[in-house]
Order: structure tokens, then C-alpha cells, then sequence
């Protein structure tokens, strides 16, 4: 279960860790954000819910003590009190009386205003009788205000009626209209604005609470992203110094920066590469000896041989002694091979092959490459020429005949080596590497069997992969695939 969403988390994610990084943070400062906003909405309205309360209840009872002191007027005095009110109090109540019933656009609802409208009435009707009245409180916008009638906005009053008109509160605050009925076409109508009411007409997440949230968010994914840069750029350093050095080329020493993780990395990394790089030398210099020291006591050997009079047992030693010698050069060549000191470069695999092939045709063997198109890799030409002679011989010495194949794909070049011998058993396939390994014989001076372990060694050099397959109807496939 750990390797399926594995792969899932790596199939969603960026590959990037620039981007995966940032994305991850990015998220969770988004995260942060809305839970921060919504833990502030919360105590916002908790905070506004008792501050409404107590405005609400004080606006009611004003506003019942002004309807009670208005009920009780006669019809021919309430003209006076009106243009009373509107000369002492216009900015802070519009009253007016009206034929008709007023229809108004209100504000969307919510739960505030739903505790604002029941305080309110609950006031009024503790100063004011509403039991046969309908009470008809409503939150309208300051702009879409409207008195007298349906035509009239507010803020459209000639200049003389502006002193009779309401402050504009400019901090989007509503304005209450109360409504109700005192007769017959007969309708008082009052409005005031709500103080500091934009809580209920504003939402969590407002243009400016929003545009906060967007420059918070981008100026901590800017410095997150920054962040990641400085930590991944000797990261990536690292990663193409150990390509480098898994491909047999010379490492430059990395410089030492970054985090003290990443410090004791690189430090760690450098020891390891300069020990890789004395090994390697000591093992040269020591296979060397070996080629030296071993030729003065097989050629010894072998003169000593030569003075046996038993002819049987004379011949059988010196096979013996030419098989341990076929066996020393060969080892020694293995290990030449594997250490040829060499530059990449580019290197053309198809006119490779086509070299190749033409070296290989004196043994008037079938030889043919089917590479149509220029396959261009960065490699060393010697050891890669070594790799395809290897896979050529083998073809022709087991299968009577050689077919390179050659194609691009997305991520990696293919190159196929292909025979019609009769193949190997997928048991066998991976012990072909092996050392001095062969299937049905046993090491000769012509083959020793390390061939396949050769080809591997360079392969691996080159950061390629190697594998055998069957060919149909019968034969053997050698797929090395190199990587781009």
C-alpha cells in the first residue's frame, strides 16, 4: 500500500521539488488563511452580536417613544410635528406618512439581521402597541433608499431637502426602514442608518479581505520559493557530480554551501567520490603488477613443460598453462576496458554500429544495421565500441548472424543487437554476466566468458541499462538503453 500512493502522491505532484515545495507550502498558507478568517469571522460575530443587541434595543425603544408620542397626535397637527422632527433630528430619523405601503429592495438576508429585526421589535413593542399591527422592519442599501414613494432615492434630494435627509454613513452601512400601519391609507414611515452596521451587509470574505489573503499568499510563496532555490541549487549541484561520477568521469570537488545538512552532504560526498577515485588507481596499479609479475613464471611454466617426455602429459600441461594464460589476459583486459581513461564526447551510435559491422563482416557472416536516423549520445567512443564488438561477436559466434536495431524514444536511446541462434533460458539470462560464465562449455583461449560482464561494465558506465529477450521465432535480443 506504501508503494501505490507513493506512486499516486508522485503522479499528482509536480516533479520539480522547486514545485512541489512551493505548492505544498502554497496550500497550506491558503489553508492557514481560510482558518484564520474563519476563526475572526467567528469572533467578529461574537463581538458585534452583543454590540447589536444593544443598539438595537435602544434604537426600538426610540423609535416605539417617537411612534407612541406620533399615534396620539391628531391628523391636522402631524404635518407640524414632521416638519419639527425633520428641523431637529433630519440626520439622524426620516419620518414621513404615507398613502401606500412602500416596496423596497432589500439587502440580502442573514442571521444578523434576523437578531437585529427581533431585538428591534421586541423594543418597539415595549414602548409602542403592535398587537394589531403588522411591524414591517427591512435593511436597504444608503444608495437605494427611497422615501415618500417608490420613485424618490434619497440621495437624489434637491439641494433644500438635504438638510431633512439622513448623514451618509459612507462605511456601506445599511439603513433600517421601519413600516407600519396607523390607519386606514395611512402608513408611518421611518428610516434611520444603522451605526457601524457594515457586519451586516459585508460577508468573510469581501474584496478586501480576499485581496489581503491573495498578497499575503503570493508574497510568502514568492519568499518560500526563493527559500527553496537557495536550498535545492547545491542539491542539484550534488546530483550531477554523482551522475558524473557514476559514469566514470573525472568529479570536480563541490563546494561546500548551503545548510549544515547539506554541508556535512557534500562533505560526506567529496570524501566518498576522492576514496572511489584512489581505489580505482590502486586496483589499476595493482593489476598492473600482476600482468608483469605473472608472465616470467607462466613462460617458466612452460619451458619446463616442454622438457616432459610423457607426450599426453606434456600436451595437457601446456593447455592447462595456456588457458591460465588466456584466463590472466582476459581478466586484465576486463579490467583495461572497464578504466579506459577517455573524454566523453559525442558520438554518432549509428555510424558506431555501421564500423562495427564492417569489421565483423570477414567472417562472411550475415551483418546488417537497420538504423535509419542519426542517434547521438554523450559517451566515451572506445569503451562504447568495445560494448557493440562484445554483442556482435557473441551474435555471430552463437546465432551465425547480426542485426542492430536502433530507435528514440521519450526519455532514452535503444540500441538492440539481435541473433537467430537458440537463444537462452530466462534462467540463464542473468548469470551471462557473470564472470567466466558459459553455458554449455567451458572457458577456452577464444572465449572465456566475460564477454556479457564487459558489455554490463560499460553499459553501467554510460548510466544505461541492459536486458536479453527472446526473439521470435527463435534467437536471443541484447537491448542496452541509454539514457538521455
Amino acid at each position: 500500500m506504501i508503494g501505490f500512493w507513493s506512486k499516486q502522491r508522485d503522479r499528482l505532484l509536480p516533479q520539480s521539488i522547486i514545485a512541489r515545495m512551493t505548492l505544498i507550502l502554497l496550500l497550506g498558507i491558503l489553508l492557514a488563511q481560510l482558518m484564520s478568517a474563519l476563526i475572526w469571522n467567528r469572533q467578529l460575530q461574537a463581538t458585534e452580536r452583543a454590540r447589536l443587541t444593544e443598539v438595537s434595543e435602544s434604537m426600538g425603544a426610540r423609535i416605539g417613544q417617537t411612534l407612541e408620542f406620533f399615534s396620539r397626535l391628531p391628523k391636522s397637527y402631524r404635518h407640524i410635528v414632521l416638519d419639527q422632527l425633520r428641523d431637529m433630528g433630519g440626520t439622524r430619523f426620516f419620518v414621513s406618512v404615507n398613502q401606500n405601503y412602500l416596496e423596497l429592495e432589500e439587502l440580502p438576508e442573514n442571521d444578523l439581521q434576523g437578531l437585529v429585526r427581533g431585538r428591534l421589535i421586541e423594543s418597539l413593542a415595549a414602548q409602542f402597541d403592535v398587537s394589531n399591527r403588522t411591524v414591517d422592519v427591512q435593511f436597504v442599501s444608503f444608495d437605494d433608499l427611497r422615501i415618500l414613494n417608490n420613485r424618490n432615492r434619497m440621495v437624489e434630494l434637491p439641494p433644500k431637502w438635504q438638510s431633512f435627509a439622513l448623514l451618509n454613513p459612507g462605511d456601506n452601512s445599511p439603513a433600517v426602514v421601519v413600516q407600519l400601519p396607523l390607519g386606514e391609507q395611512e402608513w408611518v414611515y421611518l428610516a434611520t442608518v444603522f451605526p457601524e452596521g457594515r457586519i451586516l451587509v459585508d460577508t468573510v470574505f469581501n474584496a478586501e479581505r480576499i485581496l489581503s489573503m491573495a498578497v499575503v499568499t503570493l508574497t510568502a510563496a514568492l519568499l518560500t520559493m526563493l527559500l527553496v532555490l537557495g536550498i535545492v541549487r547545491p542539491l542539484r549541484r550534488l546530483a550531477k557530480q554523482a551522475d558524473a561520477l557514476g559514469r566514470g568521469q573525472t568529479m570536480e570537488t563541490i563546494p561546500v554551501e548551503g545548510t549544515r545538512e547539506m554541508q556535512t552532504t557534500i562533505r560526506a560526498f567529496n570524501q566518498m567520490a576522492q576514496r572511489i577515485e584512489k581505489y580505482i588507481s590502486d586496483r589499476e596499479r595493482l593489476f598492473a603488477s600482476i600482468s608483469h609479475d605473472l608472465k616470467t613464471p607462466l613462460t617458466r611454466a612452460r619451458l619446463r613443460a616442454e622438457l616432459i617426455d610423457d607426450e599426453t602429459l606434456r600436451n595437457a600441461l601446456t593447455n592447462d598453462l595456456n588457458n591460465l594464460e588466456a584466463l590472466v589476459k582476459a581478466s586484465l583486459q576486463m579490467i583495461k576496458d572497464g578504466a579506459i581513461h577517455e573524454n566523453s564526447e559525442p558520438v554518432n551510435l549509428k555510424e558506431l554500429a555501421e564500423r562495427c559491422l564492417n569489421s565483423a563482416k570477414v567472417e562472411d557472416l550475415p551483418c546488417r544495421s537497420n538504423i535509419t536516423a542519426d542517434l547521438w549520445i554523450n559517451g566515451r567512443p572506445l569503451s562504447l565500441e568495445r560494448l557493440l564488438t562484445n554483442l556482435i561477436d557473441n551474435a555471430l559466434h552463437y546465432g551465425r548472424a547480426a542485426e542492430i536495431n536502433g530507435w528514440l524514444e521519450e526519455d532514452s536511446i535503444v540500441i538492440a543487437v539481435c541473433d537467430r541462434g537458440p537463444g537462452i533460458s530466462n534462467e540463464l539470462k542473468e548469470k551471462v554476466f557473470e564472470p567466466f560464465f558459459r553455458i554449455d562449455k567451458a572457458p577456452t583461449s577464444v572465449h572465456v566468458g566475460l564477454g556479457m560482464g564487459i558489455v554490463r561494465s560499460i553499459a553501467q558506465l554510460h548510466g544505461a541499462s541492459i536486458e536479453l529477450k527472446d526473439r521470435e521465432p527463435k534467437g536471443l535480443i541484447v537491448e542496452v538503453r541509454f539514457p538521455l
